[in-house]
């Protein structure tokens, strides 16, 4: 038998699965309505006959609890006298409980029948199916469910953590997104839930995540970092879900500063399509997925908004807002006296009507328990302030809850990026003090470093330990990063300040620019002065031959759950391109100092594909007559390089530069025997599912050079037959809606207005 538990929906929610469970039972109409707090009624239906059946539902966790609210009821039932009476609730009861009930509304409960708890419900939803489905929040938090999730194979666990996300389903509100994000899935494999900071992105992912774990799929990946940690994971004996959480937010949205992020993306979308037990989630803010399309060309032709599911505050009904709220209010354990100032008067239309309503405020000011510090008689004004400026959610922490200390932590923090190691972290903290101390008296050690950390953890910071105890420090959550640039902006002694401590070379681009056309409010970058730009070159060129980068890498082995975070080693061609392309076009200095340092490492030496990409972009934008070099010298430099067929993609770029020493070059032997050798070694690393995209790849190469792998192609294009057909004959369908929901019929302001009523009444009504 099923065994659910009731407690995880509000009385609300509990009200409307009773009713529905007792309309199939019964084959009867029931009516909702409104009656005020201590009406009696929670659901009537009156027969042909002018008979009145009355229904209350009650939400308790104990029988002692029930029965002692019961007494109360039963006073204003008979006043009522209603010609049957029904009663469910979430306790479970005996044959003894409930003749006690019987007795207790005796002549209006008939039979005991008539009284359905736990177990009778749990009964009526293993016979009406329909109904189950529909109420698939009781159904994701059952301990079945549960217990088979606890059986899945979850990476990076730390970001799926079951307790948590039972916290998040008792809080979720059911609404269409949930059956919009599940039709793309089945259509596409893929989806991205776009909208707003704050309105719940997180939340609705995690619920499809449990929703399919808890049918067919073996394991969940979380991908922390890059898309790269996709391909790490992508198992093809496993049924996957993939999840990247602010999949864009973490990058920097120009092309300049990220080589082929975007037809990483897409290739790993197409991927995923290509594979029917696979499915991939994407999480992004609005604003910064309008940025990666207007900058990322990829994104455009290959159209990935098809699968995008917008959640749009427009489309949250005011009743859906209404329930977000009560449900936050209810869980919380909100002091009735509270509760009262809110309920009185209408008060919580206040904020279900306020034009900044958002789903992350709320959960601001319930985690912050405002009520211990305002009187019950301002509840409802302290509750509306924080929707009346939000911005302030963070300032008024940031500003009256920090120490300067901290707060030059996250300022730190802010100009790295994340993720960081936390010794990293502490270096660059460490530099900003020492360099301003005279400025702002104070001084560094460890011991406050390690204060500061401990006090910003789980409000503006989160930190994730790897298997051999290093540790990275990480934004808590987007917003904050946007706070932060926007409380930064306009403060240009502290913008100095920053600059000219600066230790490693991520810190010069990641939130500062000299581009005219930027707009603060909107990128989220910080617009330099002319003296900040030359604040900027003079710091480059003082530490240049010292500077390192904080970037890390997450790095696995063979599919573990261990890993570590690995510092980037290779990344002196992508500053020298930011240095020339933010700084050189308007500074002399700038240019001259690039061309200086490019020319001393002009033969490369062994590098990563992204660095190989951003060298040719400078030998494109240099003038190259003001270097010295041999154009054979170098090619052959960078066909030792080549390791990869990505690496040949990268070279043939060369051509435009180079055009006949690149001819040349590819018609000797010694070209011709590498590119074989490098496409007989991906051949024998590339795993069933990537054939199609090696396939297009290797018939790039015949068509650039006009080579002949006809038969290693076609020797690919059978293996790739073969894992199709495997493929299908496994599986037809690994997604099946388990809800068939009918779309809910317009309400008027008034009707919502009384539907409202009624919820936030019931926060007081037991």
């Amino acid at each position: 038998m099923l065994e659910y538990d009731f407690l995880i929906l509000s009385p609300n929610e509990f009200e409307n699965i009773s009713r529905d469970l007792l309309q199939k039972k019964l084959s009867i109409y029931i009516e909702s309505f409104t009656t005020g707090r201590d009406g009696g009624i929670d659901f009537r239906h009156t027969t042909d006959k002018s008979k009145t059946y009355l229904i209350q539902s009650k939400r308790y966790k104990d029988f002692n609890s029930l029965y002692n609210n019961l007494k109360k009821e039963a006073i204003k039932v008979a006043r009522l006298k209603p010609d049957k009476y029904y009663l469910t609730t979430s306790v479970g009861l005996t044959p003894n409980n409930k003749a006690g009930i019987q007795k207790l509304f005796s002549p209006y409960i008939k039979k005991t029948e008539d009284i359905l708890g736990k177990d009778d419900l749990n009964n009526l939803l293993g016979q009406f199916n329909e109904i189950e489905k529909k109420y698939y929040k009781l159904w994701l938090s059952s301990i079945n469910i549960f217990e088979k999730i606890l059986h899945s194979k979850i990476y990076n666990q730390s970001s799926f953590e079951l307790e948590e996300i039972k916290e998040q389903v008792k809080l979720y509100v059911q609404n269409n997104s949930f059956n919009e994000s599940l039709s793309i899935l089945q259509k596409n494999r893929y989806v991205i839930i776009s909208g707003i900071p704050g309105i719940g992105k997180t939340t609705l992912a995690r619920i499809l995540i449990l929703y399919l774990l808890s049918s067919d799929f073996d394991e969940f990946v979380y991908l922390t970092d890059s898309i790269d940690e996709g391909y790490e994971y992508f198992n093809d004996e496993k049924k996957q879900v993939f999840f990247f959480d602010d999949f864009l937010g973490k990058i920097r949205f120009d092309a300049k500063n990220e080589v082929n992020v975007d037809n990483k993306i897409v290739k790993f979308i197409e991927k995923i399509k290509k594979t029917p037990d696979k499915i991939l989630i994407f999480a992004t803010r609005e604003y910064i997925l309008s940025q990666a399309r207007n900058t990322f060309e990829a994104f455009n032709l290959s159209n990935i908004e098809i699968a995008k599911c917008i959640l749009d505050l427009s489309s949250y009904t005011r009743i859906i807002k209404a329930q977000i709220i009560y449900n936050h209010l209810f869980f919380a354990n909100i002091p009735t006296a509270y509760l009262m100032d809110l309920v009185d008067n209408e008060n919580y239309l206040k904020l279900v009507n306020h034009k900044n309503y958002n789903p992350r405020i709320i959960e601001t000011v319930i985690n912050r328990k405002i009520w211990n510090h305002c009187s019950p008689s301002e509840f409802t004004k302290a509750f509306k302030s924080y929707f009346d400026n939000p911005e302030s959610v963070w300032q008024y922490a940031f500003e009256n809850s920090l120490d300067k200390f901290s707060q030059y932590v996250l300022l730190v923090l802010l100009t790295s990026g994340t993720p960081i190691l936390i010794s990293d972290l502490e270096l660059a903290v460490k530099e900003f003090l020492i360099k301003n101390n005279y400025k702002y008296f104070i001084g560094f050690d460890s011991i406050t470093f390690d204060r500061a950390i401990r006090e910003l953890e789980n409000t503006f910071i989160k930190t994730q330990k790897d298997s051999y105890d290093g540790i990275v420090v990480e934004f808590q959550n987007p917003s904050i990063q946007d706070f932060l640039v926007n409380y930064l902006n306009g403060k240009e002694d502290l913008i100095t300040s920053l600059i000219e401590s600066i230790i490693f070379s991520n810190q010069f681009f990641k939130i500062f620019t000299t581009d005219s056309q930027v707009e603060n409010k909107i990128s989220h970058f910080i617009k330099l002065t002319n003296k900040q730009t030359q604040t900027s070159i003079d710091r480059i060129k003082d530490i240049y031959n010292q500077l390192n980068t904080s970037k890390v890498l997450k790095l696995t082995q063979n599919k573990s759950e261990k890993f570590s975070w690995y510092k980037y080693t290779s990344y002196i061609y992508s500053f020298l391109f930011q240095i020339y392309s933010e700084l050189g076009a308007k500074n002399e200095d700038a240019k001259n100092f690039v061309y200086e340092k490019f020319q001393e490492l002009i033969l490369i030496d062994e590098i990563s594909y992204t660095e190989q990409d951003y060298y040719i972009k400078l030998l494109s934008i240099l003038d190259l007559s003001n270097l010295s070099f041999n154009e054979e010298e170098l090619m052959d430099k960078f066909i030792l390089n080549i390791k990869w067929i990505d690496n040949i993609e990268v070279f043939t770029k060369i051509e435009e530069i180079f055009p006949t020493t690149f001819r040349d070059t590819i018609n000797d032997d010694y070209f011709i025997e590498k590119v074989t050798e490098v496409i007989q070694e991906e051949i024998g690393n590339t795993e069933d599912s990537d054939t199609y995209d090696l396939i297009g790849k290797i018939e790039n190469i015949e068509t650039k050079f006009d080579f002949d792998y006809q038969n290693e192609i076609s020797d690919l294009k059978q293996k790739e037959e073969e894992y199709n057909g495997y493929i299908e004959s496994q599986i037809d369908s690994y997604i099946e809606d388990r809800r068939d929901f009918n779309e809910p019929e317009e309400l008027d302001i008034k009707e919502e207005t009384e539907i409202i009523n009624q919820i936030f009444n019931s926060l007081i009504n037991e």
